[in-house]
């Protein structure tokens, strides 16, 4: 289950670097993690998998369900 102000590991996979980002908005198809001043638009890809996309860059967030 996701909540506001969650951390979550968020993973680039175009350069394979991790980092911590925080759950700022919760969407019925998704949610938005802010890293530092840059803010991620994450739509639900799977059960579990969220997938957005930034600088021509794709990310991904794994949660328990």
């Amino acid at each position: 289950m996701i909540a506001l102000d969650q951390k979550v590991r968020v993973r680039c996979t175009d350069t394979d670097v991790e980092a911590d980002g925080t759950i700022i908005r919760i969407r019925p198809d998704g949610f938005d993690v802010s890293l530092g001043e840059l803010i991620i638009h994450l739509r639900k890809h799977k059960p579990g998998i969220y997938v957005g996309q930034q600088s021509g860059m794709e990310f991904v967030v794994r949660t328990n369900g």
